[in-house]
């Protein structure tokens, strides 16, 4: 009888409430075994000859031993179900535990088939087979049909009795899952809140010691549970972290509150990794402090995310910010919301401030995300969907956050959902890094298409100015027919100068980079930019000394100024004032962050207006092309992308603010270099008018318009010309020609071989050959190949006079012909 005081049956509802369920159902197995050693020790005590007390027949037993009748009185008092079946499944005895689970009095139960009473009748045979076969049965779950109509759940632990190679009898033990129900719902709630966010939930006992591990805490930290229990939660924590671990669980120990925080921990692989987490003491049914338990969430991610987002920025400051967490519970049945202490600081609410119900949560949420919280509550509580959704707050300040619910529905006793309990993490440094994410992506995608877009139309501009300039130098061209195609020309040329902002928008123009003195430009310009304001407006500048300089290209600088010179004019129709100054300011920390550009020294280029200012609609638009707000006919749309684009070519940010009737800023962020001084090309030689008769020129292009426009240049220029589509036909042309060949004039962008391979390809069988390159990309495009922007390049769309000077160059850094 000792043995029963191991699992005393009358343990408190507390106690196994603050168990584990695995623990629980241990225990009530234990005790089960413990009742079949007592069996099995009356029986071995039995007098000679005597009748076993659990006999395998079906027959009318013998009056029990006293061992028997003492072993009944024990089995009675069993909280256990105990029962003995024949081995056709036929119920021999049942102790009182097993006739209160079932709802039947002793001879309405003993004596019937075992599988009477199970949901799954072929479940009984099943285990009687295994029993027969020399296999004991452990915690196999069952559904019994109880006397009342109800079903339990039931977990059966089952041994047999086997002699002469058949199964005699056997003995189940019945253990009642059901009633635990509610013994386990706050660890219900806990599992609700780990599912729905994947954290890792780690036991510990008051020194460190751990003493339950989950299966996320091995995905998290590479230790299994086996590697982990009984070891000391210092062998995931760095050395240096080691005290304030020390002092956390000193304040545990006292029962005091935990805090979310963020600390490093070292995986078993010795990566460190970070982690969000929050510690809470376990206390026993006293209120006694017992244990520890954690709530972790592996944020190595997200940080790496950051700094990919950020461009590599020197300083990782919104990672912690961003990794703020709270918990909540809320009754649907008594409208009783619990926030933690994270939650509460999340909503910035005060020390004495409450949540009282529902309402006061949704009053709290963003005016326009209120139906699609409340609608995603609604869903969840009817078991829907669980809870997984961004929503914005209002804080009491004013000011709108981002954050991201995670939950699920917890149900009752009848399956019906009463609760929801979830966790709530701030995701606004997120949102905005996403928003600027789009916004860059977009703008790259518009600058790709606007630089194809005047690719194309460089060709074609090509065409049409080489085509003018064929017709003028016709003598017998009527003076009216002259003046139409003068009028072509002039309408190309402004294509041209269109399809050079949109190169600029999309950083595909050629630039000559030198060090620039930013003020220096300011000063060269002034003039130009009065004239383009007007009279009833004035220009003042404010520029302040600048160490350093800035790697531009100077003329692209003076298009920065006078678009946005022309476009404050548009903006002060009535008269005012700009204001162009310069600074030099080193941007680092929340600053850097505020302003979205990289920690460093910056020369800024202030531009401000007095005009009606813009909305938020149209600051959102403003740099795309051929967007704009002026009437059809005054405007191209291209005048801000080009700056954005210019902007953007030299490593700088275009910051800007604006608001109806205040006005105007902009602010160009310039990259300080070091004070080099960059020397200028030596003077070039005059390029000769043309190259002597008989000079033989490879001209590959496959446009056939702009071919033939090169070609015809050339051929009046003295060239002998050969003529190829694409590279392989060129390849073909050259070897089949055999004798000399003094230049090669090639696109680059071209199918199946490009110009820079072709060029390579050719030198290999004509080494020295001089190679000139005519193209609508510049060097830094995508399409731009490796190595070809050491190659001279002449940009479309040129002039015949253009293309023969330029040739006439690249000739003339060869002393001879290529063989």
């Amino acid at each position: 009888m000792a043995l029963f005081t191991q699992f005393p049956a009358t343990a408190s509802l507390f106690e196994l409430r603050a168990a584990p369920a695995a623990v629980v159902l241990l225990v009530l197995a234990g005790a089960a075994t413990a009742i079949a050693g007592i069996a099995v020790g009356i029986r071995r005590g039995r007098r000679p000859g005597a009748q076993s007390p659990l006999g395998s027949g079906a027959t009318v037993q013998p009056e029990p031993s006293a061992a028997e009748s003492e072993f009944a009185e024990v089995a009675d008092a069993v909280p256990i179900g105990m029962q003995r079946l024949a081995a056709d499944g036929t119920i021999l005895r049942a102790n009182q535990a097993a006739l209160d689970l079932v709802g039947y009095a002793r001879d309405e139960y003993v004596g019937r088939a075992a599988a009477e009473f199970y949901v799954e009748r072929a479940m009984v045979d099943d285990i009687l087979r295994r029993l027969a076969a020399g296999e004991a049965v452990r915690r196999h779950p069952a559904r019994v049909r109880c006397k009342d109509g109800r079903v339990r759940d039931m977990l059966i632990d089952a041994t047999g009795c086997v002699r002469n190679g058949s199964l005699a009898h056997s003995r189940w033990f019945m253990q009642d899952v059901t009633p635990e129900a509610a013994a386990y719902e706050q660890s219900a709630r806990l599992a609700a809140i780990i599912a729905s966010s994947g954290d890792a939930i780690v036991g510990k006992a008051l020194d460190g010691t751990i003493t339950s591990w989950n299966a996320a805490a091995e995905q998290i930290f590479g230790y299994s549970a086996a590697e982990m229990m009984g070891e000391s939660i210092f062998r995931l924590i760095p050395p240096e972290l080691h005290a304030a671990e020390r002092e956390l669980l000193a304040r545990l120990r006292r029962g005091e509150p935990g805090e979310f925080s963020e600390a490093e921990r070292i995986r078993k692989d010795g990566e460190r990794i970070w982690i969000a987490l929050s510690a809470s003491p376990i206390r026993d049914a006293s209120g006694t402090v017992v244990g520890i338990a954690s709530i972790k969430r592996d944020i190595t991610r997200q940080r790496a995310a950051e700094i990919e987002l950020r461009r590599n920025q020197a300083q990782l400051r919104m990672a912690h910010e961003a990794a703020r967490m709270g918990t909540w519970h809320w009754s649907a049945e008594t409208n009783v919301l619990r926030w933690d202490d994270g939650l509460r600081r999340l909503y910035a609410l005060g020390p004495d401030e409450e949540v009282s119900g529902y309402d006061d949560f949704i009053r709290r949420v963003h005016p326009e995300d209120r139906e699609r919280v409340s609608r995603s509550v609604q869903r969840a509580l009817h078991g829907e969907h669980a809870l997984d959704y961004e929503f914005r707050i209002v804080l009491p300040d004013g000011r709108v956050r981002w954050l991201a619910d995670l939950g699920h529905a917890i149900a009752g006793p009848g399956g019906v959902p009463i609760s929801l309990a979830g966790v709530c993490m701030d995701i606004t440094e997120r949102k905005l890094m996403e928003e600027h994410l789009r916004d860059t992506q977009r703008m790259q995608a518009i600058g790709q298409l606007a630089g194809g877009i005047a690719h194309e139309a460089n060709n074609q501009m090509l065409v049409v100015l080489g085509g003018a300039h064929f017709l003028l130098r016709r003598p017998d061209l009527p003076d009216g027919a002259r003046r139409e195609v003068e009028q072509i020309r002039e309408a190309a040329d402004r294509t041209a100068a269109i399809t050079r902002q949109l190169l600029a928008f999309g950083r595909r123009q050629v630039l000559e980079l030198k060090a620039v003195d930013l003020n220096a430009v300011v000063e060269t310009v002034a003039p130009v930019l009065r004239r383009s304001l007007g009279e009833s407006r004035t220009l003042v500048l404010h520029p302040r000394p600048l160490g350093g300089t800035v790697r531009a290209d100077p003329r692209q600088l003076e298009q920065v100024l006078v678009n946005l010179t022309l476009n404050a004019r548009d903006a002060m129709p009535d008269g005012g004032q700009l204001t162009i100054g310069t600074a030099e300011e080193r941007v680092s920390g929340k600053a850097a962050e505020r302003r979205t550009v990289a920690p460093s020294t910056y020369h800024v280029l202030t531009v401000r207006d007095t005009g009606f200012g813009m909305d938020r609609a149209t600051l959102d638009r403003i740099f795309e092309p051929f967007f704009t707000t002026k009437d059809v006919g005054q405007g191209t749309g291209l005048g801000l992308s080009v700056v954005h684009g210019i902007v953007s070519q030299f490593g700088g940010y275009t910051r800007v603010e604006s608001a109806p009737g205040e006005g105007t800023l902009f602010e160009l962020y310039f990259p300080v270099v070091a004070p080099r001084p960059i020397p200028d090309r030596p003077a070039e030689a005059p390029a000769a008018e043309g190259p002597a008769q008989g000079t033989v020129a490879l001209v590959v292009e496959d446009d056939p318009l702009v071919r033939a426009m090169v070609t015809r240049v050339l051929a009046e220029a003295g060239y002998e010309i050969l003529e190829a589509e694409n590279g392989r036909a060129a390849l073909d042309i050259a070897r089949r020609h055999g004798g000399r060949l003094d230049l090669m004039i090639a696109d680059i962008g071209m199918p199946e071989m490009d110009g820079h391979e072709l060029a390579r390809t050719l030198r290999e069988e004509r080494p020295g050959l001089p190679v000139l390159f005519i193209t609508g990309y510049a060097p830094g495009d995508s399409r731009w190949p490796t190595g070809a922007s050491a190659e001279p390049a002449l940009q479309k769309p040129f002039s015949p006079d253009a293309l023969v000077r330029a040739t006439a160059d690249a000739l003339s850094g060869q002393t001879r012909s290529a063989r």
